[in-house]
């Protein structure tokens, strides 16, 4: 009873000394300070990571995972990481008007986001991932206009992806990865001029990439796997010069693999698998001297492997042709090749013995007569 009080009165006050008069709050304990008190009582904290959080305390500024402005009176950050604290978001979070960042993942929240956090105008980093978080992702967080981070990845968010949040013109970071999202990638979201990654895989995404990712110039990372997507892969893709990891596998995509993709100099890693992706290996993606890994099994792809590609991963599941290339063995970085399903012919190439760091080596039976010497030098990968 006594909390359910403190938690009445001190949350009233500190709405009051925003709202009505906030001169009379400079000193802030009872502003910032019982607002911290207010969201202690109103969650659980097993781990007791909490317990210099008391009203006995020289200052609130000094209590776990806080950090206050250079004047010490105001909250800047609320940093509590994987520290098991459960229960609802406390709407009392949205009293503390200052906070700039908002570190909460890896914990037991529950629920909805509530709408006071609408009130954190300064807010730039807003991360609630890997809790139980469920509800829709509200239209109102398109106001949050100087996030420069969201991350609400791995809870259990439906719906769809409100349009709104193309109105974070300083966004950085969107996840949203591992939710239950429906609905299409939002057509304005070449809004987001910043955006450096763009994870949205793992959700129940349908109908195409929209070409408007043309105008994300900044974006190093987009994961949009394990979804329904379909249409072709946009070849405005191939325009983003600073990609560094394209993650599409796993979606119902066709049509072919743009060739533009070897302009793409700094990829370093381009997973395609899973689709229904059409056409020949695109000659241009030799160009790509940075990647390391190339998976594009289980599509309909055709044709021989381009001679270039030297950071191959793994091409089972298609029906390519023609001989394993000689020039694998410039694979230096390659762990893994897998052949299987696939039309090729010959022998592999004494070459593969060449690859130190080969850890597996999956074909099919046309390949099991390797000659000696081969089946000798890939016996010594480790």
């Amino acid at each position: 009873m006594g909390n359910l009080c403190f938690h009445f009165f001190s949350s009233i006050f500190s709405m009051l000394c925003l709202m009505v008069c906030p001169s009379l709050c400079h000193s802030n304990f009872t502003l910032d300070g019982l607002t911290l008190l207010a969201f202690k009582s109103s969650i659980r904290d097993p781990n007791n990571h909490l317990k210099n959080w008391s009203n006995s305390s020289s200052s609130f500024c000094n209590w776990f995972g806080v950090t206050c402005d250079s004047n010490n009176e105001r909250v800047r950050i609320l940093n509590l990481p994987e520290i098991g604290l459960e229960g609802t978001l406390p709407s009392q979070i949205g009293n503390m008007s200052f906070l700039e960042k908002l570190e909460l993942q890896s914990n037991n929240f529950h629920g909805g986001l509530p709408k006071e956090l609408l009130q954190l105008c300064k807010l730039e980093i807003l991360n609630l991932s890997y809790n139980a978080l469920s509800g829709e992702i509200p239209t109102w967080i398109g106001s949050l206009f100087m996030l420069q981070h969201l991350s609400l990845g791995n809870n259990s968010f439906g719906g769809v992806i409100p349009p709104s949040i193309c109105n974070l013109s300083k966004l950085e970071t969107l996840d949203l990865k591992s939710n239950s999202i429906n609905g299409s990638i939002p057509l304005d979201i070449g809004r987001l001029q910043h955006l450096k990654v763009l994870c949205i895989s793992k959700n129940m995404l349908s109908r195409s990439i929209p070409p408007t990712i043309s105008n994300l110039s900044s974006l190093e990372h987009i994961s949009l796997s394990l979804n329904f997507l379909e249409g072709k892969i946009p070849i405005e893709i191939v325009s983003l010069a600073n990609l560094k990891i394209i993650t599409l596998g796993v979606n119902q995509l066709s049509g072919p693999i743009p060739g533009g993709i070897g302009n793409l100099t700094v990829l370093q890693q381009l997973y395609l698998h899973s689709n229904n992706l059409e056409g020949s290996i695109p000659m241009e993606i030799g160009n790509l001297q940075q990647l390391e890994i190339l998976k594009l099994s289980q599509n309909k792809l055709r044709g021989s492997i381009p001679s270039k590609i030297f950071n191959m991963s793994t091409l089972e599941g298609n029906k390519l042709s023609g001989k394993i290339p000689n020039t694998i063995s410039n694979a230096s970085k390659l762990t893994t090749l897998e052949l299987e399903e696939n039309n090729f012919e010959g022998v592999l190439p004494n070459t593969l013995g060449h690859l130190r760091y080969l850890e597996t080596l999956s074909t099919f039976e046309k390949f099991d007569s390797l000659n000696e010497s081969t089946a000798h030098e890939t016996s010594q990968v480790h």
